[in-house]
C-alpha cells in the first residue's frame, strides 16, 4: 500500500469509527463498499482495506455471504468478552496488586474524572477511550508484554462491548464511570480478594449465577497466579 492510499484508508476509518460511535451507524447496519467508495471519492480496493482494518479493531464483522455490518455483539459473545476480561485483570490485580502505587491510582482517578465529562453520544468515542485507558492500567499490573498483548486481543471489541451494554443495559455514562470507581475503591485496599472480586463483578454484572461465576473465576486467578510464582522459582 503506497503513502497516498495509507492516507486514505486511514481517513475513512476514522469517519466510519466516528459514525459508528456515536450511533450514526448503529449495531447491524450494513456497510456495503460500492457506496462507500462512491461517497469518500476512493476505489473499492482501499475501501475494502479500511473495512478490513475496521473488522480488525472490533468495530465491524464481515459475512462472506451477507457482506461488511457493523458489528452486533450477541448475549453469548458479550458474556464471554466480559468473562475473559474479567479473569485476565484478576490476575494482573494478583501478581501486582499489593504494589498498587499511588501514581497509578491516580491514573485510574483520572480517566474516571474524564469519564463523568462526557455527553452522549457525541463523547462516545472519548468514553471507549477512558475505559480502554482505565483497563490497560490494571493490565499492566502484570508486569507482562506477553499478558498485555493478550489483553489487547480482547479489546479489539470494546467499543462494540460499551454499545451493547448502553443499549441492552441501559447504562448511562455516570453508571459506567460508578462502575469503575467502585474498582479503584477495591484496589486502593491493597487487598487481592477485593480487587479481584471487584474486577470481576465489573464485568459480569448482571450475568447468570453472578455470584459463583464471580467465586469461580477468582478462584481460578489466584491459582493461575500460583502455578506462575511457581514456574518463576523453578526458572531461577
Amino acid at each position: 500500500m503506497n503513502s497516498r492510499q495509507s492516507r486514505l484508508v486511514d481517513e475513512v476509518v476514522r469517519s466510519l469509527s466516528s459514525a459508528i460511535l456515536s450511533g450514526e451507524l448503529r449495531p447491524g447496519d450494513r456497510l456495503t463498499v460500492l457506496p462507500i467508495a462512491q461517497e469518500f471519492g476512493i476505489s473499492q480496493s482501499t475501501t475494502r482495506e479500511a473495512l478490513l482494518m475496521l473488522e480488525q479493531r472490533g468495530l465491524v464483522r464481515n459475512n462472506p455471504r451477507r457482506g461488511a455490518s457493523v458489528t452486533r455483539l450477541s448475549e453469548q459473545e458479550a458474556d464471554d468478552l466480559c468473562r475473559m476480561r474479567a479473569l485476565l485483570e484478576a490476575y494482573t490485580i494478583t501478581v501486582g496488586g499489593v504494589q498498587i502505587t499511588e501514581s497509578t491510582l491516580d491514573a485510574l482517578h483520572r480517566q474516571v474524572a474524564e469519564m463523568h465529562t462526557c455527553v452522549m453520544p457525541k463523547d462516545l468515542p472519548r468514553l471507549i477511550q477512558c475505559d480502554l485507558a482505565f483497563h490497560q492500567v490494571i493490565a499492566e499490573l502484570g508486569g507482562s508484554e506477553t499478558l498485555l498483548e493478550s489483553w489487547a486481543k480482547l479489546s479489539g471489541r470494546i467499543g462494540a462491548l460499551i454499545l451493547r451494554s448502553m443499549e441492552e443495559k441501559k447504562l448511562n455514562v455516570q453508571d459506567i464511570a460508578r462502575y469503575h470507581a467502585e474498582v479503584i475503591t477495591a484496589l486502593e485496599s491493597r487487598d487481592l480478594e477485593q480487587g479481584r472480586n471487584a474486577i470481576i463483578r465489573h464485568y459480569i454484572r448482571g450475568q447468570a449465577h453472578e455470584q459463583a461465576l464471580t467465586n469461580s473465576l477468582n478462584v481460578a486467578a489466584h491459582v493461575a497466579a500460583a502455578f506462575g510464582a511457581v514456574g518463576a522459582e523453578a526458572r531461577q
